[in-house]
């Protein structure tokens, strides 16, 4: 616990320092490499941060942990590969990796749950590091995984002795994992609100010993008010009496990071949340979060003050890198060139251009192919007559659109072969598909919430901020088979947590299906992952008598298959969502520089931004 701490014995106060490391949503990032791009990523990566990570454990004068916060089993196309793998008889490459690097403890992400309960078993039998997580538990009523760690470390003190301290560690994982991986978890995976089980637990940490705890929080920095099944419950969490450190993740953000507004609660310059150490440390290996304690020995306790909270970046290595990188990079090497084998089979040709570079703002034909592919796929295997008669829409957004994956995390499929890799690019996790169905009300909420991606218009005022920073690409979302105009002059209705932020509020200036108005009883069907039909990304979840078909088949091989049958992608884009015309208004966002060549109309490139990014503008 922290505090001044004056010692009330005479003498010297022994001094020591602890440091806690902490990686988060790797997503099988072990190497610095893109399969969607077949491209090297400089310094991105597991290994390419194990040089970093050896550097700052090698001080001896301090004690490290090392955590990781979850999200690291799937992602990209070679944890495809290894999920459908037979050979087990070396541990899963990430595992490996975990051990040798020696990780203290991990926490689980809901990407974990993704290939099903029994992959994650067999994986983890191998792991030689406690797994820890509070908020879940078998619905038998025994636990998962265990609620929490007591990790007993050595402390060298400044006056040559050495300590004991015992380091309490908790892990959290959005409750919804049930709803979005319902098909693999029902009725055997339980979860609870996370403050609430951080309420419940830490009081048994301290019982048990505890001297500081540490919580491995998979969750974002989302609002500061707490509400029942937040899935970004960072802020709430760390207003629970006891938990005196956090190390976030899941919205792939960065923390400490001046992009975030300073409050009274949040400080993302100090980095702190209601006073406590916080990190987040992005996304794919992109940086190390590191929290440096200073601590005191006094009454026979252990107090602290925070010494530094920050970020790292990977460190550039001479040749091949350090021992340990040459044996990573070796163990995983069998897996990774057998996945390059795999992902560039040819499965049909493109015409045209498939980019996501303008995703969210403008035309996406990628996006266009996929809503398509589910369009068809439910069309053929929704028999029921009593519904034969609805439309079918698909709602689709895109996952690859730069953001906090940086200038590179685009989806471009030129003209020519369209491999399994280019599928995996438009559509990279392993969600199934749903049908669900939709009022044209239900259809009103749902293109709402999509709406909070942008940041709301002064009228008559140039290059304004077109993006909402808190809203990731794959929470906008395009319903293929409607037209709808969003008027950006007006506020949004919901926040990005999918609470109503101002209830007059409308952006959906008008909503119209095959040239007439849509009411609000008309029926629909829409043809959505299940991420997105169990609620996830703040939209309102889907009843489970609206819900009219779940699919085996994943999201990805419905579009591989697509693809397949027709062998040529020849498309044009689709009159869909538009924006309300605003007089001497624009607005500004970054995307790649290679997308300068697609800009025209409403879009003008104007130049190079920071970070690898171009500016582009878009005129109302």
């Amino acid at each position: 616990m922290p505090g001044s701490g004056a010692s009330s014995k005479q003498g010297h106060i022994p001094t020591a320092r602890l440091r806690i490391l902490e990686t988060t949503d790797l997503h099988m990032q072990l190497l610095g490499y893109d399969y969607f791009s077949e491209q090297d990523v400089v310094m991105r990566g597991l290994i390419p941060l194990t040089a970093l990570i050896e550097d700052l454990r090698a001080d001896k004068t301090i004690t490290s942990l090392l955590f990781d916060n979850g999200d690291f089993l799937q992602g990209n196309p070679l944890a495809d590969y290894l999920s459908a793998a037979e050979n087990t008889d070396t541990p899963h490459p990430m595992i490996g990796a975990f051990n040798a690097l020696d990780y203290d403890a991990v926490t689980l992400g809901n990407h974990e749950f993704n290939y099903g309960l029994p992959f994650l078993r067999k994986i983890l039998r191998d792991a030689e590091f406690p797994v820890t997580c509070a908020n879940i538990h078998l619905c038998k009523g025994t636990a998962f995984f265990a609620p929490f760690l007591i990790l007993e470390r050595d402390l060298a003190c400044d006056d040559g002795h050495v300590r004991k301290i015992n380091i309490g560690v908790i892990g959290f994982v959005p409750p919804q994992i049930t709803k979005w991986d319902k098909v693999a978890l029902d009725g055997a995976v339980c979860a609870s609100d996370m403050v609430k089980s951080a309420q419940a637990t830490i009081p048994l940490m301290r019982d048990a010993g505890a001297d500081i705890i540490v919580g491995l929080c998979h969750t974002g920095i989302g609002a500061e008010a707490h509400h029942p099944g937040m899935e970004n419950a960072a802020v709430p969490l760390a207003a629970v009496s006891g938990l005196d450190i956090l190390l976030t993740g899941h919205t792939h953000e960065e923390f400490p990071g001046a992009h975030r507004q300073r409050t009274g609660i949040i400080d993302p310059v100090r980095g702190t949340l209601h006073g406590k150490p916080t990190v987040m440390a992005g996304s794919y290996g992109s940086c190390l979060g590191v929290i440096d304690l200073d601590l005191r020995w006094t009454d026979d306790q252990w107090l602290w003050d925070i010494g530094n909270i920050g970020l790292r970046r990977a460190v550039a290595t001479n040749g091949s890198g350090t021992r340990l990188q040459q044996k990573l990079t070796q163990d995983v090497k069998n897996a990774h060139h057998a996945t390059l084998r795999h992902i560039r089979r040819p499965v049909a040709r493109t015409k045209v251009d498939l980019h996501s570079y303008f995703g969210t703002i403008d035309h996406d034909l990628s996006q266009q192919l996929l809503a398509q592919a589910k369009q068809a796929y439910v069309a053929r295997v929704l028999t029921d007559t009593s519904f034969r008669d609805l439309p079918v829409l698909a709602a689709t957004a895109p996952f690859r659109a730069g953001g906090h994956g940086g200038a590179s995390h685009y989806t471009h499929i030129p003209p020519g072969p369209l491999t399994l890799r280019d599928a995996s690019a438009i559509y990279p996790f392993a969600n199934t598909l749903c049908a669900v169905r939709r009022s044209g009300a239900a259809l009103r909420l749902w293109l709402e919430q999509s709406a909070v991606h942008f940041a709301q218009m002064i009228v008559g005022q140039a290059d304004q901020d077109l993006l909402n920073p808190g809203s990731p690409s794959y929470n906008c979302d395009t319903i293929y088979g409607l037209e709808y105009e969003f008027d950006l002059s007006q506020p949004s209705h919901f926040d990005t947590e999918g609470l109503v932020a101002d209830p007059a509020a409308r952006r959906v200036r008008w909503l119209r299906y095959d040239g007439e108005d849509v009411r609000d009883d008309d029926q629909f069907i829409v043809a959505a992952n299940t991420y997105r039909t169990n609620g996830g990304g703040g939209f309102p979840g889907v009843e489970a008598d609206d819900i009219l078909y779940r699919s085996v088949e994943t999201v990805r091989d419905i579009l591989i298959n697509y693809v397949a049958d027709r062998r040529v992608v020849d498309i044009t884009p689709q009159t869909g969502r538009s924006f309300t015309a605003l007089p001497d208004t624009s607005a500004i966002f970054l995307s790649a520089p290679a997308a300068q060549r697609f800009a025209s109309g409403a879009i003008t490139h104007l130049g190079a931004a920071e970070h690898g990014f171009d500016k582009f503008r878009l005129t109302f």
